[in-house]
């Protein structure tokens, strides 16, 4: 592999040398490809996608990022668009089929290899965030009584069809998955050795539905990096990888990520300003509205901040740091929820600890603050007021915000999906509604 910059790709294209740069990003690792591609103006990311080979350009495709690669997949011609994805393992294939016009891959699946077509057929009925939309049909799977020197010939036969064959997977007569066997220990088995005397019987496998954050959540657990797929029967269906599995975690998080701010993940640094206007006006317009509850809220004790302006210098503080509070109590939860942490049965410990959290908080916070309100405005009174209702607001944000996700969970939401606007909602009622609330009772 050789190494070229971007300003090096870029400084080929510009001066129009591209039999130069057809041989430079063919000898690049097609994930260095793949981030120069991205990187380009969009002027030039086509013409490279199409210098390169179609062994390499099986590799970068799926690396693009997805309005990239929507670009290249309208403007690739579809003879060259087959032998690419001829290169390409089955899941990869299926992905990239996907994205296409109906018609376009009903085109496509008639013109590749007919045995890839089939399983891709069979690939697309599947969830694609399911175990059967994540896995691969490419694996190596040996009878039981298939012997240690015949499984290494069927392996020898087969390897260019399958890479990273760390494991092999154990089959009875009805192709049902009942051992593994790792190809070390199968390398050193004697000659006369079958697979079932050899394998290890304990297999750790997923459902073809099982939903990707839990396939994740075993990769995780297990601490494997081959994980075979099954459907209810035990059959054998194929296998998922841990660098697929890498590509879920990173894509869960940036989507949980996204979704607490009201953002897509298809919302990128250079998407059009339109796209992203769309995408992001309906949370906002949200925003307005529960802004609108919480003004109505501040607006019911307009009388007091009238008599006594100097609150309105302080209600920031209250809100802020409840907002701030919740924030972080939704964070845990969510991601103890993602990490399969949260059980039934540690649920109600979990939301006791987080209030616990909150209304510590609230007494160490509130008291620096009631100290500081006494400090600038001379008056304990309203230092006491600025404290109690820092203490209820932080418990309020430890409340909610373990509740909220706990139940958009149970109610089969996703936890990250507006859980944010909600929590910030209410802990700015719950804090403006205690200070002010207290500051019209106390502060006569």
């Amino acid at each position: 592999m050789i190494k070229m910059t971007y300003e090096q790709i870029l400084s080929l294209l510009e001066n129009n040398q591209l039999e130069k740069l057809r041989e430079t990003v063919n000898l690049l690792h097609p994930a260095d490809t793949a981030q120069i591609i991205n990187e380009l103006p969009d002027e030039y990311q086509t013409l490279t996608f199409k210098l390169l080979n179609h062994e390499i350009a099986s590799d970068v495709l799926p690396d693009l990022y997805d309005e990239v690669r929507e670009e290249i997949l309208e403007n690739i011609q579809q003879n060259r668009l087959v032998k690419i994805i001829d290169e390409m393992e089955t899941d990869e294939a299926t992905d990239i089929i996907s994205e296409l016009e109906e018609d376009v891959s009903k085109k496509l699946l008639e013109k590749i290899d007919r045995e890839d077509s089939e399983e891709i057929k069979q690939l697309l009925k599947y969830d694609e965030e399911s175990a059967g939309g994540l896995m691969q049909t490419e694996i190596i799977a040996v009878h039981q009584d298939m012997e240690r020197d015949e499984m290494i010939e069927y392996i020898r036969e087969n390897y260019e069809e399958v890479e990273n064959i760390h494991y092999i997977f154990v089959v009875d007569d009805n192709n049902r998955l009942i051992g593994i066997l790792e190809v070390t220990r199968l390398l050193l088995a004697k000659s006369q050795r079958q697979a079932k005397d050899i394998m290890d019987k304990e297999v750790i496998s997923a459902n073809v539905n099982l939903d990707q954050e839990q396939v994740a959540h075993i990769f995780r657990k297990y601490d494997i990096y081959i994980l075979p797929v099954i459907d209810n029967e035990d059959h054998l269906l194929g296998r998922i990888t841990v660098d697929d599995i890498i590509d879920v975690i990173d894509e869960e998080a940036s989507e949980d990520a996204y979704k607490m701010v009201g953002l897509e993940s298809e919302d990128r640094v250079f998407t059009s300003p339109l796209s992203s206007v769309k995408k992001r006006l309906p949370w906002l317009t949200l925003n307005l509205f529960t802004a609108l509850l919480v003004s109505s809220v501040v607006g019911i004790f307009e009388q007091t901040i009238a008599r006594l302006s100097f609150l309105a210098v302080l209600m920031p503080i209250v809100a802020g740091l409840g907002g701030n509070s919740g924030t972080q109590t939704l964070t845990v939860i969510t991601r103890g929820i993602a990490l399969g942490e949260l059980t039934i049965h540690n649920t109600s410990k979990a939301i006791f600890k987080e209030i616990s959290v909150g209304i510590i908080n609230g007494i160490l916070i509130g008291s620096a603050a009631m100290l500081i309100a006494y400090l600038l405005k001379g008056n304990i009174l309203l230092g006491v007021v600025l404290g109690v209702a820092m203490i209820c607001n932080m418990f309020i944000a430890g409340l909610v915000g373990s509740l909220i996700p706990i139940l958009m969970k149970t109610l089969k939401i996703d936890p990250a999906l507006a859980s944010s606007v909600i929590i910030t909602m209410l802990t700015d009622i719950g804090g403006f509604a205690s200070f002010l609330g207290l500051a019209t009772i106390v502060l006569k």
